[in-house]
């Protein structure tokens, strides 16, 4: 069993920086240019909560979330680097936000993904998201892949 460090960062965070982008090239390769409509809603200075996961010192992966309404936070720049994939690291980094956004009050998750992207999809059934309509992101309906979970008072206390 690996162990999982989990960390918050600032949006100039080189490692929270460097695997944006290996997610962005991530996408490009799956969904091709239609990724570049996301790059003014994807600027970590507009991302409430920014976390690095870490596994025996590297930066592993990433994830954010941020303010959509009163009750509503959306989980995005979710990335695991391929050579920790399979390991947790996904599933510790989306708790982790869940409980963030539980404790600053938030009662409601969201979050989307490419359509191609059934591993994500399965992993986030696993996690207690179910699928909701299209909500509205820069990809359009035909792109996108969307889920919601209600957050419990104890994800915020965790």
């Amino acid at each position: 069993m690996i162990r999982i460090e989990i960390r918050f960062v600032d949006a100039e965070n080189a490692d929270f920086l460097a695997l944006v982008q290996q997610l962005d090239e991530y996408y490009f390769q799956v969904v091709g240019e239609v990724h570049r409509r996301y790059a003014k809603y994807n600027d970590p200075h507009l991302l409430d909560a920014r976390m690095v996961a870490c596994v025996d010192g590297k930066a592993a992966g990433c994830g954010a979330w941020k303010k959509i309404d009163a009750e509503t936070a959306e989980i995005k720049r979710i990335f695991v680097s391929p050579a920790f994939r399979r390991k947790g690291v996904a599933s510790a980094l989306i708790r982790a936000l869940e409980q963030d956004a539980a404790a600053h009050g938030y009662a409601r998750a969201i979050l989307e993904t490419a359509r191609t992207t059934d591993d994500s999809a399965a992993l986030y059934h696993k996690l207690g998201f179910r699928e909701i309509a299209y909500y509205g992101s820069p990809a359009g309906a035909e792109n996108c892949r969307c889920f919601e979970k209600t957050l419990s008072v104890e994800e915020g206390q965790a």
